[in-house]
């Protein structure tokens, strides 16, 4: 049968094609080069994918249509910046025309004189590849030969709108100021959780101290414990009528040796009818089987029934 040549779309089914592509949530990146004659060059782009460890490689797409399209395929070294939630501005800058993008904008030469933006979360300097005609896209893979990272929350980006990343943990915050809330975490080591052992017997996940109750209380609380602790993603919130609290559960690693009072157990040696808690207890119970089948999800509900959200892959980080 002979090949029949693609039907074009319509400019309705881009316009609803390109509502879909945006559904998939990204993050931002701005784009550096330089041309020639040395001019810095750089444009906001959400199309960045890691691709490969060994060697190092990522990739980037370029709008033909871009005025930097031609710069960017021809140049040898180009970085990738991405961008912190506190710097909307740069994205909106780096998405215009303007002609003087880099008198607004804190930037210095990196490696290769490539154009670096100190304030962003992580740079990627690149050596050029390998890149494919695409579309209307051309696709550069790049080469990383080096990389800076710094700490902050990312920019987020959906349906045409900025979000942040960091807004859970600062509504979590605020609950748990009000007073009734309990902020707590699974946190995991290696395949086995980090549990507090009661006198009583029954053991419970790590929670914040009272008058600690926030994220950073948290993790202040742990380290003083002698645990270097990082929270990743909200994992469960419910409310526990026996105790009259609300309960904020986040999920996230841990590394050093168990303090008093505390201790590290394998998933499946989790003893669930020591948990007091019924919420508590049939959330570890969950947790058990999306770690044993690779899929996390979040909770919202009580003791009694809620709904779970599919989150992150257990074990692994969201790349």
């Amino acid at each position: 049968m002979a090949d029949t040549e693609p039907v074009p779309m319509a400019e309705a089914d881009k316009r609803a094609l390109r509502d879909a592509f945006g559904s998939f949530a990204t993050g931002v990146t701005v784009l550096t080069t330089v041309q020639e004659d040395g001019t810095p060059r750089g444009f906001t782009a959400n199309s960045f994918t890691s691709v490969s460890l060994d060697p190092p490689l990522l990739l980037i797409c370029v709008a033909k249509t871009a005025h930097s399209c031609c710069t960017f395929c021809s140049a040898p070294y180009f970085a990738v910046n991405i961008l912190s939630e506190d710097q909307r501005d740069v994205s909106g800058l780096f998405a215009s025309r303007a002609p003087d993008k880099f008198d607004q904008v804190d930037w210095h030469s990196g490696p290769e004189g490539v154009p670096i933006l100190p304030a962003s979360l992580c740079s990627f300097v690149c050596t050029h590849h390998a890149q494919m005609d695409a579309g209307d896209h051309v696709v550069v893979v790049g080469r990383v030969i080096s990389f800076e990272m710094r700490g902050g929350a990312p920019l987020g980006y959906h349906r045409g709108s900025y979000f942040s990343i960091g807004l859970e943990d600062r509504l979590a915050n605020a609950a748990a100021g009000q007073g009734g809330m309990r902020i707590g975490a699974i946190m995991e080591k290696d395949g086995a959780l980090l549990l507090c052992r009661h006198a009583a017997g029954h053991v419970s996940v790590p929670v914040a101290p009272v008058g600690a109750g926030s994220l950073s209380g948290l993790v202040g609380h742990l380290g003083d414990l002698g645990l270097s602790a990082q929270l990743d993603h909200l994992y469960s919130v419910y409310e526990d009528a026996r105790h009259g609290q609300h309960a904020i559960i986040y999920h996230g690693t841990v590394e050093g040796s168990a303090p008093e009072g505390m201790v590290y157990l394998p998933l499946e040696d989790i003893p669930l009818d020591d948990v007091q808690s019924a919420p508590e207890r049939s959330m570890l119970a969950r947790y058990r089987q999306e770690y044993k089948h690779g899929q996390f999800g979040i909770y919202q509900g009580d003791a009694e029934q809620g709904t779970v959200h599919a989150a992150t892959a257990a074990g692994k980080t969201a790349r």
